[in-house]
C-alpha cells in the first residue's frame, strides 16, 4: 500500500511541476517534512532544481540548485 501511495504522490508532484515548469519536467526525489510540506528534487531542461509544496496552502516553490551547461568550440 505504501509503494502505491508513493507512486501516486510522484505521479501528482511531476504533474504540477510540469504545468509549473513545462513537459521536460521529471521528480527525482520526494520526502515529506514535519510540518506536512513536500520537498525534493527534480530536473527540467539541464536544470536540477529544488520544490517545496506547501501543504496548507498548496503553493510549489522551485529555485535552482545546478545548472547543466552546453560547452560551444568557437572557430
Amino acid at each position: 500500500m505504501a509503494r502505491q501511495d508513493s507512486r501516486a504522490l510522484r505521479e501528482q508532484l511531476r504533474e504540477r511541476l510540469r504545468r509549473q515548469l513545462g513537459e521536460d519536467a521529471d521528480v527525482v526525489s520526494v520526502e515529506q517534512s514535519p510540518d506536512r510540506s513536500l520537498r525534493g528534487v527534480a530536473v527540467c531542461s539541464g536544470t536540477i532544481l529544488r520544490y517545496v509544496l506547501d501543504a496548507e496552502q498548496e503553493r510549489l516553490r522551485t529555485s535552482p540548485l545546478f545548472e547543466l551547461l552546453q560547452q560551444r568550440r568557437v572557430a
